[in-house]
């Protein structure tokens, strides 16, 4: 369960920066009391083609490229299952291992 990796972790990032990332950090953080030292995603602010794009941070926490993440950190994939087939074959190939997809 993902709260339990959460808690195993020193830190965690959430992949994803829309409504899901949101309710995910909102979610993880009531129960865990910690929250994600960012947000990743594979566009940031202003290069993406989703027509409001991604916000710079959500409520104070940086939205970040994922290329800026080492690949140790664990990641909670805030997306949707059909954008999880595209971002996990991607992180697989540059490294990240260490990665709990929601469902």
């Amino acid at each position: 369960m993902v709260i339990d990796e959460v808690k195993k972790n020193d830190s965690y990032v959430i992949y994803g920066a829309q409504v899901i990332a949101v309710g995910a950090r909102e979610a993880i953080a009531h129960l865990t009391g910690k929250q994600p030292i960012s947000f990743a995603v594979g566009k940031p602010a202003g290069k993406t083609w989703f027509p409001t794009g991604n916000p710079e941070e959500i409520d104070g926490i940086p939205v970040v490229s994922i290329d800026t993440i080492p690949v140790d950190t664990f990641i909670v994939l805030g997306i949707t299952e059909l954008i999880q087939q595209e971002v996990i074959p991607y992180l697989d190939e540059h490294g990240y291992k260490n990665y709990y997809p929601l469902t």
